[in-house]
């Protein structure tokens, strides 16, 4: 963003200065031609004076580098460090020197240009040298009109109005360098909330562009867990039908079937997954009936004896919570037919007023629960972590209590009273 050295405002006040100096002179030229000054000398000195003026105003249009305070008009007063210009001492000086020689010799009629002179000292010079100068300038004013009158037509005013002059000048120059540092103040304010809403964008799409990466891991989490517990478990299911198939030709045909329904049910589970729709067993059947299934299932396929508890009354709870625990049931149930040697497996779903738990038991060869940080019985290890990571984002937790020769028990329990969010699995 580039912003204006001379806001409206302060290019209107330089243009006023400007013209009050070329109208002053005109009149000082005038009066000095009627009351009888040389109409050379008058016109001389009103040239060279608005030509040194011009050269003022034009070394005010050239910026200073890097200024720490606006420029002021006619020329800058203070360069990068807040130091008088020198091309702003010697400009001033030859001016106040011109306009001097002018009264005292050409016509005291130019005494009209001290007010504006006085006020552009205060405007270029620093207080310790612009006030000496004002008061030097009201005296040469002073002493040109004493000169010019007689003993009866000296008036106190001939005092007192170069100094009340002055003194408006210097009030009015400190007023213009007020309105230029506001002007300067709220142009800098202005580049600071344009830099600061530009870094605030910058943080905007940062922020959307990790929020984006966390959700595209989150939902890289999920897919997985659910892969897990759906379509790999019922491959797993199928592996080892297929062995058993190969194995005893005579029980061909029923392993087949079972292969067919377990690759059938995957399918489906496939789609579900791919549509991020609830898990078709929850849309057939609510959670103890849907686990139900699974555990015909797997006496069916593994010949492991089955039993289910409900304990309390089946409710409805919300959705996500069902999903959690029908997937954990699924990958619970898997590591038992895969890993556990089991005989009997059985899964106790209790409804309390706050909560909901699944446990799942069996009877299988267990293992040592040091083990849980790596992957026991050397599976992956991965439907432990993810069991585990899926209660905890609904405020739930997994335990796990085995010992080698001893079983396995898996209990999982989430909070009813904590507001869950609609999870698509």
């Amino acid at each position: 963003m580039t912003s204006d050295p001379h806001p409206p405002t302060v290019r209107r006040l330089q243009g006023a200065l400007h013209g009050l100096v070329v109208v002053l002179l005109a009149v000082a030229a005038v009066r000095g031609l009627v009351l009888g000054s040389s109409p050379a000398l008058v016109t001389l000195a009103s040239v060279v004076l608005l030509g040194w003026y011009a050269v003022g105003a034009g070394l005010a249009r050239r910026p200073a580098p890097a200024p720490a305070s606006p420029p002021a008009s006619p020329p800058a007063a203070e360069g990068e460090r807040g130091r008088p210009r020198s091309s702003a001492l010697a400009w001033m000086g030859v001016l106040v020197a011109l306009w001097a020689v002018v009264v005292l010799v050409v016509s005291p009629e130019f005494s009209w240009l001290a007010f504006p002179f006085i006020l552009i000292g205060v405007l270029v010079l620093p207080p310790l040298v612009a006030h000496p100068l004002a008061a030097a300038m009201t005296v040469v004013v002073v002493v040109a009109q004493l000169r010019g009158a007689g003993p009866e037509s000296l008036r106190a005013g001939m005092v007192l109005g170069p100094v009340l002059g002055a003194l408006v000048a210097i009030g009015t120059g400190a007023a213009y360098l007020r309105v230029l540092r506001e002007s300067e103040d709220r142009r800098r304010l202005v580049e600071q909330l344009v830099a600061a809403q530009d870094d605030l964008v910058a943080v905007h799409d940062e922020l959307a562009a990790t929020q984006r990466e966390a959700g595209v891991a989150t939902e890289r989490t999920r897919i997985a867990r659910d892969i897990h517990d759906t379509l790999a478990q019922g491959l797993s299911s199928i592996v080892l039908l297929s062995r058993a198939a190969a194995a005893d030709p005579a029980s061909r045909e029923p392993l087949l079937a079972q292969i067919e329904a377990t690759a059938v049910d995957n399918l489906e589970e496939a789609r579900r997954v791919v549509a991020a729709l609830t898990p078709s067993a929850l849309e057939q059947a609510p959670l103890p009936a849907a686990i139900g299934r699974l555990l015909e299932r797997l006496g069916a396929q593994s010949g492991i004896r089955t039993t289910l508890h409900v304990d309390g009354d089946a409710r409805t709870i919300p959705t996500t919570v069902e999903v959690a625990l029908l997937r954990v049931a699924q990958s619970a149930l898997a590591n038992v037919r895969l890993h556990s040697g089991a005989s009997r497996v059985v899964v106790t779903i209790s409804y309390a007023d706050t909560s909901v738990s699944l446990d799942v038991l069996d009877d299988g060869r267990g293992f040592d629960e040091s083990r849980l940080a790596s992957a026991p019985l050397g599976g992956t290890g991965f439907g432990l972590r993810a069991m585990r990571s899926r209660l905890t984002e609904l405020g739930g937790r997994l335990d796990v209590e085995t010992a080698p020769g001893d079983g396995t028990a898996i209990a999982a329990t989430v909070p009813l009273s904590t507001p869950h969010r609609q999870e698509q699995p």
